[in-house]
């Protein structure tokens, strides 16, 4: 190889390097499509409403099941209001039958992905249920992937999955 051609294959190296660092850059220094990763306000806030509803549609009194059933009317859409009401009509006769009580409560929501007006979170629940009639307590963990949409300022269920 002469020196000339030596030259010219360097230099082309080094113009094509200085164009992907260029390019690296900018890539890097642009804002990410996920929210969740650089919008920590949009995160809590997706975190926030989609806990405190998924606090609200599983947590129950026998004695007053219609106050689940309104909390789930304003927070499900979608996918989830059919798969709500699958699971909730057992779970609303089991209630009526054995008189329980169950308190549902989130430990914690890792906001997967938030884009536009869509999220995917995992929701970590635990939930303790007391027949009433036996005084008998039992508890039990949950993991939900949940899908959630933005509509009208405010995150609603669109999807629930038990994992």
């Amino acid at each position: 190889m002469t020196r000339a051609n030596l030259l010219s294959v360097l230099t082309a190296v080094l113009v094509l390097a200085a164009g992907f660092a260029v390019y690296a850059g900018l890539q890097a220094n642009a804002k990410p499509d996920n929210a969740a990763i650089a919008d920590p306000a949009a995160t809590a806030e997706v975190a926030d409403q989609v806990s405190a509803g998924v606090k609200a549609i599983f947590s129950y009194d026998y004695a007053n099941l219609d106050r689940t059933e309104r909390a789930a009317a304003g927070v499900l859409v979608d996918d989830a209001v059919g798969q709500y009401q699958a699971a909730f009509t057992a779970a609303k006769q089991q209630a009526s039958d054995q008189k329980l009580v169950r308190t549902t409560n989130v430990g914690s929501t890792g906001v997967q992905d938030v884009r536009g007006d869509t999220a995917r979170l995992l929701v970590f629940v635990d939930q303790q249920t007391l027949n009433t009639t036996t005084n008998a307590q039992s508890s039990a963990p949950a993991c939900l992937l949940v899908k959630a949409r933005k509509i009208d300022g405010q995150w609603k269920i669109a999807s629930l999955t038990a994992l």
